[in-house]
């Protein structure tokens, strides 16, 4: 027998070195990438909400493009101009008029939860509750605190303030040059399969283009129709929770919950029966939103489990607080289509999966 020679032993370890080099060093680089993810984990989501601003602002410029004709530029520009005017002009005229009763409302909140104690004191049950709750005291600031609760504050409108900023520029330059992004993450895919690749980032988009057009819908919706029931009911600072109804409707599930709380308060100090008459409001007409509205307009794009939508909520908002609820849910239909495309219908090679979206890449790769 031909023994091996010693130069095909040392270039056998020399393989096995490069080889074992190369494991290691993709293992460490998914570490890497793993640990930097979960560090920076709200810098992304903050990055996915600047993503939706983007799809909304593209949407709002195609639309002009296919009215008007005049170029993808100019198309972009206009609806830059029209979102931005119409955010500030809304702003102009609500903000003065929601700030002035949003104070107002804070002075009298106290004296809807007295309220709500008294009539609970009456039940055995109700004063089980009440023994629960924190007393009066532990719950406002004494003045050695004022400060502190001054600067946190200031503090967090500066930081709302620069979120707003970030996502606002994060989502104009995506949305200006879409399609250099595209098929830059594309590139990341083998050639063979890149076609495919922007084919998902299409279905990906329009479903977050559809989803995020219903919500806009329901929230002006839902605003609209709160504050003409909550006028009728004559339920003071009507404006205000119209407003913020408006505004948690954007968070499925648990937005309309949080926004019927104020509301219900209130209608207690014209009496139990008001309040009634202000849930029953809310439970209505978020029923009409969520099972009538919402799925009429995005009937384009993924169904998500309401268990499922729930769960990611809880999950989200466990590991990165309020933002985590507002991107919990189009996160969840991000990964649903993802899923279904790449798994159920690639690799499972279930056709029934893949049904037709509208378009290919939502006019988003110019």
């Amino acid at each position: 027998m031909n023994e091996p020679k010693i130069d095909d032993r040392s270039d056998g370890l020399i393989d096995l070195a490069k080889r074992s080099a190369v494991i290691g060093g993709v293992v460490l680089l998914l570490v890497v990438l793993v640990v930097g993810i979960a560090y920076a984990f709200d810098v992304l989501m903050l990055a996915f909400v600047g993503l939706l601003f983007a799809i909304f602002l593209r949407t709002v410029s195609d639309f002009i493009d296919r009215r008007t004709s005049v170029g993808n530029r100019a198309s972009f520009a206009a609806g830059l101009l029209l979102v931005v005017g119409v955010f500030v002009g809304v702003g102009w005229f609500l903000v003065p008029r929601v700030a002035e009763q949003a104070d107002d409302l804070r002075r009298t909140l106290p004296k809807s939860v007295e309220q709500l104690s008294l009539q609970l004191n009456e039940y055995e049950w109700g004063r089980w509750v009440m023994d629960q709750v924190p007393a009066s005291a532990n719950l406002i600031p004494q003045r050695r605190d004022l400060l502190t609760r001054i600067t946190g504050v200031v503090s967090t409108t500066l930081e709302a303030i620069g979120v707003v900023v970030v996502v606002f520029f994060i989502g104009m330059y995506l949305a200006a040059q879409p399609g250099m992004y595209i098929r830059g993450v594309a590139r990341l895919v083998p050639p063979p399969g890149r076609g495919r690749a922007m084919e998902v980032m299409g279905r990906v988009g329009d479903a977050l283009r559809w989803w995020l057009m219903g919500k806009l819908v329901a929230m002006v919706f839902v605003g609209v129709l709160v504050w003409l029931m909550l006028v009728l009911l004559g339920v003071p600072f009507a404006l205000t929770l119209a407003v913020l109804a408006a505004v948690l409707t954007f968070i499925p599930n648990f937005g309309p919950l949080i926004s019927a709380i104020p509301a219900v308060l209130l209608g207690l100090l014209d009496g139990p029966m008001t309040a009634v008459w202000v849930a029953i409001l809310f439970t209505a007409i978020q029923t009409v939103e969520s099972y009538v509205l919402t799925p009429l307009i995005q009937q384009n794009t993924v169904d998500l489990p309401v268990a499922l939508t729930i769960t990611a909520q809880l999950v989200m908002g466990v590991f990165i607080g309020g933002i985590g609820l507002v991107v919990a849910t189009p996160l969840t239909l991000v990964v649903v289509v993802l899923v279904r495309s790449l798994y159920v219908h690639d690799l499972l090679g279930d056709r029934e999966s893949d049904a037709p979206h509208v378009g290919d890449t939502g006019g988003l790769a110019r």
